[in-house]
């Protein structure tokens, strides 16, 4: 009797050995947070010296993911097909300085807003002299496929508006003198212009009448809603401790204006 019981006891531990394992197993890959960027907009997500992501969302989804327990994991993609890239189960959410517009909202759930922007018009004051959004009428100017910024522009009637898969490429043609102006979000405009000291940003808050304050979101699927309940927690968490504060400083050298609630 005794042997029987140390063998169903024997047998009993190797039973909890197993699943022990299988469920750690299943915690560690469950222990990513998967998320899609376009790593083409700074200061906010951009590759450093090294080809690295870096830049605020960057790092800022890795303060929310270690608050979650997880690990971050990045994945680069064209900002104009990311929510597709997102419902087609490639990542779990998108972090890429994202304003939450109705439009988006029908296809995909939001995070509570982490960043408030305004937006910005970029030119050369070399070559045009720009002092309100109505100036680029019979102007050319470029934005990046799939933005509020691409939406704003073309508000103004009378401006001719050339689309471009990533800002950079909009940027490199405003300096080359191919386009008159940049309509973007404008702490983006005010990085570039930072280093290129030819350049000068507008800042406005309204095109053709239109409130262009925007604020930013992280997305998930609509049927995430644990996900989106996890991020949330996580957000303001991060805020509560400081980090965020912490990492606006850093890529914004300065102490910022809006705080997550």
């Amino acid at each position: 009797m005794k042997k029987t019981a140390f063998a169903c006891s024997v047998v009993l531990i190797v039973v909890a050995v197993v699943i022990a394992t299988v469920l750690t197993g299943c915690k560690t890959q469950s222990g990513t947070l998967n998320w899609g960027t376009d790593p083409t907009y700074a200061p906010f997500e951009y590759a450093d010296a090294d080809n690295k992501p870096t830049g605020f969302d960057v790092d800022l989804m890795e303060a929310i993911a270690a608050k979650m327990g997880r690990t971050s994991n990045l994945t680069s993609g064209a900002f104009d097909g990311l929510l597709l890239a997102l419902q087609g189960k490639k990542f779990d959410a998108v972090c890429a300085a994202m304003t939450i517009t109705p439009e988006r909202e029908q296809e995909v759930s939001f995070s509570i807003p982490y960043y408030r922007a305004d937006m910005g018009i970029m030119y050369n004051p070399a070559k045009n002299n720009i002092t309100k959004p109505e100036d680029l009428v019979e102007k050319t100017v470029g934005v990046q496929t799939g933005t509020t910024g691409e939406t704003s522009a073309k508000l103004i009637t009378g401006v001719k508006v050339n689309s471009y898969p990533d800002i950079q490429l909009a940027t490199l043609d405003l300096e080359n003198g191919k386009i008159d102006a940049v309509v973007n979000d404008y702490p983006v405009c005010t990085a570039y212009a930072s280093t290129h000291p030819a350049l000068k940003v507008l800042n406005t808050t309204s095109i053709a009448g239109q409130d262009l304050t925007q604020l930013y979101g992280i997305a998930v699927r609509k049927d995430d809603t644990q996900l989106q309940s996890d991020i949330d927690a996580a957000l303001r968490k991060v805020v509560a401790d400081g980090t965020y504060a912490t990492l606006y400083r850093k890529y914004f050298f300065a102490d910022p204006p809006y705080l997550p609630k």
